[in-house]
């Protein structure tokens, strides 16, 4: 059973976390943490990339959600980028997940998408504090 691990990209104001392996109940937490510690407070959001992983269980997914409801409490976006055919993506809609988490099936899209989303939520001009 090959172990979870993550590989952690950036691109402009987005984190992008590339899951690879398996993320089981022995690895979940700590993976979750791992990509939270990744995103700082300057960040728009985090795309976590499932393309390479080839499990996750039920503590993977909840570590998915914890994630998310973490960012969410940051005011950042997350989004999760899962090919279609791939293994996790059959785990990802039993559950129900696409309606919590933006899912893309393809990374591209999902990288438009974000920054369309940060753009949208940014304040236009210079505000007055005043």
């Amino acid at each position: 059973m090959p172990m979870g691990d993550v590989r952690i990209e950036r691109e402009d104001k987005t984190v992008v976390a590339v899951l690879t392996g398996e993320v089981d109940m022995s690895n979940a937490t700590s993976i979750r943490l791992q990509i939270a510690g990744s995103v700082t407070p300057d960040d728009d959001g985090l795309l976590l990339d499932l393309s390479e992983l080839s499990f996750i269980d039920s503590a993977g997914l909840h570590a998915l959600v914890e994630l998310g409801t973490v960012l969410d409490e940051r005011r950042q976006q997350l989004r999760l980028y899962v090919p279609h055919g791939s293994p996790i993506e059959r785990a990802i809609e039993i559950i129900g997940l696409t309606s919590a988490i933006p899912v893309h099936s393809e990374r591209g899209e999902a990288m438009e998408a974000a920054r369309t989303s940060a753009m949208e939520s940014r304040p236009i001009g210079p505000t007055d504090d005043a």
